[in-house]
């Protein structure tokens, strides 16, 4: 059994500039070899360039880079970036069909847009 702990907010992430990133919340509990779905998504004040990211996290550690909008699979995971009609929001949403015991961690989904 292992366990993912999402805490729904980005270490540091500064809301003054109108952006935000919604994503699964809480603690996840699975058994090893299941499927893990982790949604994300954003909402950005400008239109303009912009990325969206997924982090892993273990206790005592730094973050740890998985995945990006134009780098959408990597150590088995797969991340799905869907702009939404508008493109100031979409979902970034990720998977990973064999969860295993190494990646028990924190995950967190990040948001930049440019001007």
């Amino acid at each position: 059994e292992l366990l993912l702990d999402l805490p729904g907010t980005f270490p540091g992430i500064d809301r003054t500039m109108g952006q935000s990133v919604d994503q699964t919340s809480g603690l996840v509990t699975l058994t090893e070899g299941q499927t893990v779905s982790l949604s994300c998504s954003y909402e950005a004040q400008y239109t303009g360039e912009f990325d969206t990211y997924w982090y892993s996290q273990h206790p005592g550690q730094p973050l740890k880079y998985l995945l990006d909008s134009s780098v959408n699979k990597a150590q088995g995971f797969q991340a799905t970036y869907i702009p939404h009609g508008n493109k100031l929001e979409g979902t970034f949403n990720m998977q990973k069909p064999a969860i295993q015991l190494n990646d028990s961690d924190a995950y967190f989904c990040a948001f930049r847009d440019t001007i």
